[in-house]
């Protein structure tokens, strides 16, 4: 069980810094896409990385949870 927890504890904390580098890098593809001309794909891709930060919080409070 103490292994499962520490796995459990791995993948949450891996997830969480893998969507925030995912995070950073669609900023840069919306700042491109506005470049280009493209507001419609800008706004979506921003709307895209504004869930993937809400979705790390819950992931943020979980992680939270399990280690106390």
């Amino acid at each position: 069980m103490q292994s499962d927890m520490r796995e459990l504890d791995g993948l949450l904390d891996y997830t969480i810094q893998h969507n925030k580098e995912h995070a950073e890098e669609l900023k840069n593809l919306a700042e491109k896409a506005r470049e280009l001309g493209k507001s419609r794909v800008d706004d979506e891709i921003k709307r895209g990385v504004e869930q993937l930060n809400q979705a790390n919080q819950s992931l943020e409070k979980a992680l939270k949870q399990l280690r106390e």
